[in-house]
C-alpha cells in the first residue's frame, strides 16, 4: 500500500509524542540526512573552495554568464 502524506501531516501525526520521542526522532532524522546527504565537505576542503572562487572573482571571472544568473 503507498500513501502520500504531507510534511504537515506527518507533524499532526507526530504531536502525541513526548518530547523525549520528538527530540529522539529528530535526531535520528538528522543523522539520516547526514550519512544520505549526496555531497558533504570538510570546513578545510570548503574554505580553499571558497577562497579559489573569491580569487577567481577578483580576477573577474564569475564563473557563470548572466544568462545563466537569470
Amino acid at each position: 500500500m503507498n500513501a502520500t502524506v504531507s510534511l504537515e501531516g506527518i507533524l499532526q501525526m507526530l504531536q502525541p509524542l513526548s518530547a523525549d520521542s520528538k527530540r529522539w526522532l529528530g535526531e535520528r532524522l538528522i543523522k539520516e540526512s547526514r550519512e544520505n546527504a549526496p555531497c558533504q565537505y570538510t570546513a578545510e576542503e570548503m574554505r580553499k573552495h571558497l577562497l579559489q572562487v573569491e580569487a577567481r572573482i577578483q580576477q573577474g571571472d564569475p564563473g557563470i554568464s548572466n544568462e545563466e544568473v537569470e
